[in-house]
């Protein structure tokens, strides 16, 4: 363990904004419909784009006869893999064209139809006549690496992606600690396809110039990297592209690269006029990105005492018919979790597989929601084995600052003890456990459970660029003193507008009102990775701090000019700069901010600020500290089953979380209440059902369950008394941690109230009713022996 000095861990600053309660800038805008999003774009001339999509899994593309769909009134092109230049591109591997001449999952895009309305698109995509070789399709990810296993990809004959294997430890002394162990847990648990469910699908405006510049309005969480990666999909310079990220209705990992801008823009770069491409809700389930399923193999060896002395697991992620981002997120699953108790021993493996579905990728907890389903569940079937309450397990090996993990992450701040104490405390969990465990074996119609997980996830998370993996900002304040800031990090509903605007008023003192955060454009923002691993706020109020604090310091320096006054004697207030001696002496930003103007032939008062965490790049075994900062948290679920029907009542999660110093509680709490409310979908509702030919069978909100307001429990939010000293005003993340430790915390619930242990999500109320019957039949036939 490191030393973290009794200052640094009860370090504090005090703020006048910064931790004050207020609405999302951008709030209005959206409920009276004036916020601009994708479907709202309108260019004069612009077209309407549809893909056409295989019906099948697997098949070749042999001949696309367009020539009936040609001649529909309104058809502007179809196009054809034969028709278009382009290379295969993708964030890993680059496995994937914009048009396939290979099907590979169903709904693959293997043609673009661009026509002037969406009914000349249907039209024409219903008189497209394609001859298929059709071709024997893998499903299920264990049976895609057998050996005689239909082969997806040619470069990849075994259908495996990556092998990765990472050791802390030497296999003889994992041997030896297995082997000496008082206590050995080993299960399979299994992770399944869950759908983001944002409110809006994909889509995008693409529109080139006559000097063949491409413009593509659309959702994406990373805006300067989708350029160059869309710019490579199109074959086209990265100096001839640019990205205009306007608002959208929710990403939740989907939108970090989707892959549906270029599609639209392939329509615009050959047919010359803008193009609008916005997917239906049925086209967004079968193409668009979910979560990667899992088969997570667990090992973990454990003292009499109650000590975690070693973690051994296997991975297998399904990333479907791409690559995608599955080897990160396999890698995450392996590891990221390590960070959550004190562990040195450490052997993971993982192999990222193909099948015949909808490629899989980033999803709200990006393979760490995966891996917390398995330990915090193994966690509690140790505590039972051992003896031990649940909490106090946690509590012993919980990480502490100081903490350095087997894989070189550092811990500095962290206050997962006390998110446990504090939700076990509120939720009365000792005495209800206990009580609810008694009851098992009633005749009660309806059981109770109470059920606890801790979890983490990091914050400014550093293994995207090498050379900088941060974010800057870049402020501008106007000749009116109106202060505008530009950055890299796109607001897609979690508020990093309001954030920035805050970080930049804490410094400047001046009024939120005052402060403009446009839309996200490439040709104007400077450069930043973007909003993704739960990085914005990290990242983003500490690029924003320091481009303030520069602000701040033209803004006295000319004002004492003005003023005759030395700038060490002044201070800003309320948007203007006063002298300390006497308050009345004053001069206001928009005269100081117009003088400049004024004097500088038109230069404006700006200022640039980056920040990126300063944390070792994980060399190429992987080993380095990631992140600036980890976040924790633990939830305890409160359960009613239903043992006659099997039907799952969740009534109460309490949600403690460390994030640090909120810079705005109340968008913190709309974050944890909209985390557990995903994580509760994905516990007990939400699945991706397929039939055996491949075909995605519940792609639309009527068929694929999730929560409605009826279904979601009471969830008592709670903010940890924390602060992370690295980050620009202590804060660290929460978007992707609140969904980490639901889906377990129900589990564990469920296993206190009826004595099942459910090592697979969804747990739905059919799979309930099916144990508790075959627990009936079991018990009935010992008693007739």
């Amino acid at each position: 363990m490191r030393e973290i000095s009794d200052e640094l861990k009860e370090y504090r600053e005090d703020y006048e904004k910064v931790g004050k309660d207020r609405p999302l800038v951008d709030a209005k805008d959206k409920v009276t419909g004036k916020a601009r999003y994708v479907s709202d774009v309108e260019l004069p001339g612009m077209l309407t784009a549809k893909a056409l999509r295989s019906p099948y899994p697997h098949a070749k593309v042999l001949n696309i006869d367009k020539s009936k769909a040609e001649k529909v009134p309104g058809v502007k092109s179809i196009l054809t893999p034969e028709d278009v230049e382009q290379q295969k591109w993708g964030p890993i591997t680059q496995d994937r064209n914009l048009l396939s001449r290979k099907a590979r999952f169903t709904g693959d895009e293997i043609g673009l139809v661009v026509a002037v309305d969406e009914a000349a698109c249907d039209e024409a995509l219903s008189k497209i006549k394609v001859d298929y070789e059709q071709l024997p399709p893998v499903l299920d990810m264990l049976e895609a690496m057998d050996e005689d296993a239909p082969t997806i990809h040619e470069e990849f004959p075994n259908n495996v992606n990556h092998h990765v294997e990472v050791e802390r430890v030497s296999e003889e002394e994992m041997e030896r600690i297995f082997d000496e162990a008082y206590l050995v847990c080993e299960d399979e648990f299994v992770t399944n396809r869950v759908h983001q469910s944002y409110m809006e699908p994909n889509g995008v405006v693409a529109e080139q110039d006559e000097n063949g510049y491409l413009t593509m309005y659309a959702g994406a969480q990373s805006p300067t990297w989708c350029r160059r990666d869309y710019a490579e999909s199109l074959k086209m310079p990265v100096d001839k592209t640019k990205v205009v990220q306007t608002l959208y209705g929710g990403g939740f990992g989907a939108k970090i690269e989707p892959q549906f801008p270029p599609l639209g823009a392939l329509g615009a770069k050959y047919v010359g006029q803008p193009v609008k491409l916005l997917l239906n809700r049925k086209e967004d389930f079968e193409s668009a990105l979910p979560r990667v399923p899992m088969t997570i193999r667990l090992k973990t060896a454990w003292s009499k005492e109650g000590e975690l002395l070693a973690k051994d697991v296997y991975v297998i992620a399904d990333q479907g018919a791409y690559a995608d981002y599955g080897l990160a997120i396999a890698k995450t699953a392996m590891k990221r979790i390590d960070t959550l108790y004190q562990l040195e021993n450490v052997r993971a493996v993982s192999d990222v597989v193909y099948t015949n579905k909808v490629p899989t990728g980033c999803f709200r907890g990006f393979g760490n929601s995966q891996s917390h389903i398995a330990l915090e569940n193994q966690v509690d079937e140790a505590a039972e084995k051992l003896g031990i309450a649940p909490d106090e397990l946690r509590l012993k090996n919980c990480a502490r600052p100081g903490y350095d993990n087997p894989h070189g992450w550092e811990v500095n701040s962290c206050e997962v003890d006390q998110c446990i104490e504090e939700a076990t405390q509120q939720s009365n969990f000792k005495e209800k456990r206990d009580e609810y465990k008694g009851a098992q074996k009633d005749n009660a119609k309806i059981k109770r459970g109470i059920g606890l997980s801790a979890s983490m996830h990091v914050s400014g998370n550093r293994s995207f660029l090498k050379a900088f993996d941060g974010a800057s900002a870049l402020l501008r304040m106007n000749e009116d003193g109106r202060l505008y800031i530009y950055s890299n990090e796109p607001d897609m509903g979690q508020g990093i507008r309001t954030v920035t605007t805050v970080c930049a008023a804490e410094v400047l003192d001046m009024p939120i009102e005052d402060i403009r955060v446009p839309e996200v454009d490439t040709d104007v923002v400077p450069f930043g990775t973007g909003c993704w691993a739960s990085r914005g706020t990290y990242l983003a109020s500490s690029a924003v701090k320091e481009a303030a604090l520069k602000l701040k310091r033209k803004l006295l320096a000319k004002a004492g000019e003005m003023m005759n006054i030395s700038a060490e004697q002044l201070k800003v207030k309320d948007g203007t700069v006063v002298w300390k001696r006497d308050e009345n002496r004053k001069r206001t930003f928009k005269e100081i901010a117009w003088q400049y103007v004024c004097e500088n032939s038109g230069e404006m008062l700006m200022a640039q600020g980056s920040f990126m965490p300063d944390v070792e790049y994980p060399d190429e075994d992987g080993y380095g500290n990631v992140s600036g900062g980890y976040a924790y948290a633990c939830n305890v679920a409160e359960v009613e089953i239903n043992t006659e029907t099997g039907e799952i009542n969740v009534t109460d999660i309490w949600a403690a979380y460390d994030v640090g110093q909120p810079i705005n509680p109340m968008a913190v709490k709309g974050q944890i209440c909209g985390g557990v409310g995903m994580g509760f979908g994905w516990a007990i509702l939400e699945d991706m059902k397929y039939d055996e030919d491949g075909v995605l069978m519940n792609p639309n909100f009527l068929d694929y369950q999730i929560p409605t307001t009826k279904d979601i429990p009471n969830i008592h939010p709670i903010i940890a008394d924390s602060y992370e000293w690295t980050s620009g005003y202590g804060a660290k993340s929460i978007g992707e941690n609140a969904l980490n430790p639901v889906a377990p915390a129900i589990s564990n619930a469920i296993y206190n109230a009826i004595g099942v242990r459910f090592k697979e999500v969804p747990i739905t109320s059919e799979k309930v009713l099916e144990k508790l019957q075959e627990e009936d039949a079991a018990v009935e036939k010992e008693g007739n022996q």
